[in-house]
């Protein structure tokens, strides 16, 4: 879920606010060990386990610190100058409480109710969408490994060309000169960079090895072509089960959440009167 965690990551400051207030921190702790402290105020152990839940870990241990260190420090700032005995202050503070507390039961909710799909339902929610997984340009599908120095570059090009990718890749698992591989990468021309590594796949035919690309001083890659597809192609759905798993699982999402709206709608006093 790739695109969950971006989400996330780059709503972090938006979120890391309201969930201090939520969640709440501690004064000094009673016999307990304390993570980060603020003049007064303490993180322990327990809260800062609140948020790591909160966040889906979708942060390390460090960043989730340091910004509650930073928001504590702004948080007791604007204290001393009075902001938060002001109308407005509170207001915003009840609305972020409701759009927290929904979004908390939303998420448990679907949590609760959302399986995982079987491989038929994939294939078959696949079939029926065929057309949405048109690729809008040329893509390419590319195995890729990156070393420290150019002869480990050379030798595990040679061992390659000789065998297969899988043997080639097993052979340097434990060698410290590979800094990364990686099999069957989908990627669209735009996706491709530095532009040297695009360049060299382009002029690749399937199944085809390149030369070692020299990326920098202390960076050599390798790539070898599996397959491309011409812009308005289908993509099968064995290269891309990834995201038509998110695609269902958004469909899902959605339509659960509708139905429990729908209960909470039958459930509830509703009145919007007219102007």
């Amino acid at each position: 879920m790739k695109s969950l965690n971006k989400l996330l990551r780059n709503s972090f400051y938006l979120l890391f606010i309201p969930a201090i207030i939520f969640i709440g921190c501690s004064k000094e702790p009673e016999k307990k060990e304390y993570v980060a402290r603020v003049n007064d105020s303490y993180l322990i152990e327990e809260e800062l386990n609140d948020f790591d839940s909160l966040f889906n870990g979708s942060f390390s241990r460090a960043e989730i610190i340091n910004k509650w260190v930073e928001k504590e420090l702004l948080f007791q700032e604007a204290i001393k100058l009075g902001l938060t005995d002001e109308e407005d202050f509170n207001r915003i503070i009840n609305n972020s409480r409701r759009e927290l507390a929904s979004s908390l039961l939303i998420n448990k909710y679907l949590t609760e109710n959302i399986k995982k799909p079987s491989s038929a339902e994939l294939q078959e929610f696949y079939d029926k969408h065929k057309n949405e997984f048109k690729t809008a340009e040329v893509i390419y599908v590319f195995n890729s490994a990156s070393f420290y120095n150019e002869n480990a570059a050379i030798k595990f090009r040679t061992k390659l060309v000789e065998g297969n990718w899988a043997n080639a890749i097993e052979s340097l698992l434990d060698d410290n000169s590979l800094i990364e591989h990686s099999s069957m990468n989908v990627l669209s021309k735009a996706e491709i960079y530095p532009i040297r590594l695009l360049n060299l796949v382009e002029e690749l035919n399937p199944g085809e090895v390149s030369i070692v690309l020299e990326e920098n001083s202390s960076k050599y890659s390798i790539v070898q072509l599996f397959r491309n597809f011409s812009e308005g192609t289908i993509l099968p759905m064995e290269l891309i089960a990834d995201q038509v798993e998110a695609r269902y699982v958004a469909g899902e999402r959605e339509e659960i959440l509708s139905e429990y709206l729908k209960v909470l709608y039958a459930n509830n006093k509703i009145e919007i009167k007219k102007k």
